[in-house]
């Protein structure tokens, strides 16, 4: 112990808040190293390798957060926000890694190992995008999250619909890249400055018209939200790519994308900033999330498969955590958003996991092929079934507790804070939103539970769970034990200094 003390003195101090991204970036190298030099049976040796390494990141962010603060000019200064995500995205990489083993489109293929390393490459990516106080690190971060991103969704050059997942990404996220770059350039243009705190000071005596690149640099974090009319990328690309790690850029790029934006946005557009007011930008966000919402709600509903309902939900559930930032960054929305977050990490990448399993016996996710899978595998589908009644908000389990704390926040700015009516408009739409995406979730419980097989399936005896099966129940027990995490409200507000 006293000699790796010593070892991280000689560490710069600017770098010593990255321990546990430097490790990912080793664990990268060597990973590369291990699956070249390993043949089709040793693909996961690769795959424990990349688990392992998420696994001591995750040991190495607990142990060094303590030091966390922030650095006065620092391109990348982790604080709690940042480890709020580092957490949250270190356990979801091992979890992925672990049910690896076990999918139905990779186990025993020679890109097994490639899309462990690839996972690994979007974890580091997300954390560092999300901890980014720099407009340049914030540009790099994004870049490093989508190009790992683009090789995730595509890497399997053999498969007509995963290139055409893969090049649909790359289109999306090439255009989002472009334009919040020229965003950017007129940013330092006003400022002189890439430094996020000292563009926000330019802005504040800015035209109304300087919002205009602010919009801009916007349109990176909707894009990585998934958020409506952003959102076109999303059901191809989920459907296109394997299960498993459809559900990992389901996930953890939002994630990343809710912590950089509160580094940064609130920094370019301070309060008065721009003469904006905070009511003015919170009633643009309320109208922004119920946009997305009422999108995402409405086009699940008449989806045909299981992958592009759950991309189109996830577009209801970015609209609800825009809502959060509506009453302009309190402590009890950013606590809200926290709980948000989690639930929805974990019911989204269980009910990805669960329908890997499915898909296995089925073979697609179509809602027609998943008839009868209650027979085949019931423990699968009663994690799916739980993982889906949390995102619609069902109570008690996890959505409910997150969505609750989300809406009382708005309705208390709207009528205590005065934001006016425009949030109560976005109040609206969530409600009627969550009834629409039940439905749409009601679909895929009705073909796994109640719709019958077009033949009598084969149901395998008794045998043991594996081990990449534990992924999915693990997420279904965090459904539900997280819907017990009202105290986490208090705890997080105490954490952010509230």
């Amino acid at each position: 112990m006293h000699l790796l003390l010593s070892i991280a003195q000689l560490v710069p101090v600017p770098l010593r808040g990255l321990f546990p991204e430097i490790l990912l970036s080793v664990a990268f190298l060597l990973g590369c190293v291990l699956e070249w030099g390993t043949d089709l049976r040793g693909k996961r040796l690769v795959v424990w390798f990349a688990a392992i390494s998420t696994l001591s990141a995750l040991l190495l962010a607990f142990f060094s957060a303590a030091p966390l603060r922030q650095e006065s000019g620092a391109s990348f200064s982790p604080d709690v926000i940042t480890q709020f995500v580092r957490v949250a995205v270190l356990s979801l990489a091992t979890l992925v890694l672990l049910a690896l083993n076990g999918s139905k489109a990779l186990d025993g293929r020679e890109e097994q190992g490639e899309a462990a390393l690839l996972v690994l490459s979007v974890a580091l990516g997300a954390c560092l995008f999300a901890s980014a106080r720099h407009l340049v690190a914030l540009y790099l971060g994004l870049e490093f999250l989508s190009l790992s991103s683009y090789g995730l969704a595509g890497f399997r050059a053999r498969d007509a619909r995963a290139s055409e997942a893969g090049l649909k990404y790359v289109l999306y996220g090439g255009v989002a890249s472009a334009v919040a770059l020229f965003g950017i350039s007129h940013l330092w243009g006003i400022a002189g400055s890439f430094d996020a705190g000292e563009v926000g000071l330019a802005l504040w005596n800015a035209p109304t018209a300087a919002a205009i690149p602010v919009l801009l640099v916007a349109v990176a974090f909707a894009y990585k939200l998934g958020m409506a009319p952003f959102h076109f990328w999303s059901p191809d690309v989920y459907q296109g790519c394997p299960t498993v790690p459809a559900g990992f850029l389901s996930t953890v790029p939002k994630i990343a994308a809710f912590g950089a934006f509160l580094h940064v946005v609130p920094h370019l557009v301070p309060s008065g900033a721009l003469r904006l007011q905070p009511v003015q930008v919170g009633s643009f966000l309320a109208l922004v999330g119920a946009f997305s919402i009422a999108v995402g709600s409405a086009t699940a509903l008449v989806q045909k498969d299981a992958k592009r309902i759950l991309a189109f939900s996830s577009t209801t559930n970015a609209g609800f955590m825009v809502l959060s930032f509506s009453t302009w960054l309190t402590y009890e929305g950013i606590a809200a958003l926290g709980l948000m977050l989690l639930a929805y990490a974990a019911a989204n990448l269980g009910a990805f996991l669960a329908l890997d399993r499915l898909e296995r016996d089925a073979g697609s996710t179509s809602l027609s092929d998943l008839a009868g899978s209650w027979k085949r595998n019931p423990a699968a589908v009663a994690a799916l079934v739980i993982c889906l009644s949390s995102l619609a908000g069902i109570p008690p389990l996890a959505g409910f507790a997150g969505k609750w704390a989300i809406l009382a926040e708005v309705v208390r700015g709207s009528l205590d804070d005065g934001y006016g009516p425009a949030l109560l408009v976005g109040v609206v739409a969530a409600l009627a939103g969550s009834v629409a995406i039940a439905a749409a979730y009601l679909r895929i419980v009705r073909a796994t539970v109640a719709d019958d097989p077009a033949s009598d399936p084969k149901v395998d005896g008794f045998r043991p769970a594996a081990l990449s099966e534990l992924p999915y129940v693990l997420c279904a027990l965090g459904s539900v034990a997280l819907a017990f995490g009202w105290p986490l409200l208090s705890w997080f507000r105490s954490r952010l200094g509230g």
